[in-house]
């Protein structure tokens, strides 16, 4: 099983955007948090299966897509923000955000969606992948329910 996040490996543009991240912001949005600047993962190898730890704070449960397509785990994420600073009954500031972010995984072929548990608690989402590789499914992209 190949749990290397895709297009992170030799990825140059994904190199230069980390590198140059932040740089060119104004500096009234330096003080907020890129919330969706990217999704940050861990992997962890149990005896029998993969857990993958993805941190989504301030993402509803309902605005997470958890999707197995051709041994490929994806999970996307879109989150949409307001904010807006007022002094005396005056509107000062206003910004509105909206983002989308995906990450991919390969999976053992024959990994079906029935096999891999999604959970989402306090803004992380923690799926757990088996190691053995399962009967073959039909090749049809399947949405994972998240509990």
């Amino acid at each position: 099983m190949n749990l290397v996040p895709r297009n992170q490996i030799f990825d140059v543009d994904s190199f230069f955007n980390d590198f140059f991240h932040g740089f060119g912001k104004p500096s009234l949005r330096e003080k907020q948090p890129d919330s969706l600047a990217g999704m940050r993962v861990d992997v962890h190898e149990t005896d029998d299966a993969y857990e993958i730890h993805a941190d989504l704070p301030g993402v509803k449960k309902e605005d997470i897509d958890v999707r197995l397509e051709n041994d490929v785990l994806t999970v996307s994420a879109s989150k949409n923000t307001e904010k807006e600073e007022k002094k005396k009954g005056k509107v000062i500031y206003r910004e509105r955000s909206s983002g989308m972010l995906s990450r991919s995984f390969h999976v053992n072929p024959g990994t079906t969606h029935n096999d891999i548990q999604a959970n989402f608690v306090d803004g992380v989402l923690t799926l757990s992948v088996p190691k053995k590789a399962a009967a073959p499914e039909e090749e049809a992209s399947k949405r994972i329910e998240i509990r």
